[in-house]
């Protein structure tokens, strides 16, 4: 009697980055599946997660390059308020002082015609 070889299961999954199906692959924590063909000692001949962490790293320096350049824009636009806050008080305590004056000169003429 021969005894039957075990069969071997064939895994054959779709890669994440690429959409590929490969029988090689690498899985990371976050349930993705990559591609990764390499032969043992040489460097990869095909090696998606890197890619894939690679773009992402580069999308996300982008973001925040855009995203510096907006605050920078909002903190200006910010510094411009201030400015013209600063001179709209400087020109409201000039009118209140003048205001002031008045009443100053109209009470002093008051006491003076009761005289």
């Amino acid at each position: 009697m021969r005894r039957r070889k075990k069969a071997k299961p064939h895994i054959e999954v779709t890669c994440s980055y690429c959409g590929l199906k490969t029988e090689t692959f690498v899985a990371t924590p976050d349930h993705l599946l990559f591609c990764r063909h390499q032969v043992v000692g040489f460097p990869p001949t095909r090696d998606c997660m890197t890619d894939y962490y690679k773009e992402r790293k580069d999308v996300r320096k982008k973001e925040e390059q855009e995203k510096g350049l907006f605050n920078k824009q909002e903190k200006q636009l910010c510094e411009e308020d201030k400015e013209k806050e600063k001179i709209s008080r400087a020109a409201n305590a000039a009118k209140l002082d003048e205001y002031l004056k008045e009443l100053k000169r109209k009470k002093y003429e008051k006491r003076l015609s009761s005289n």
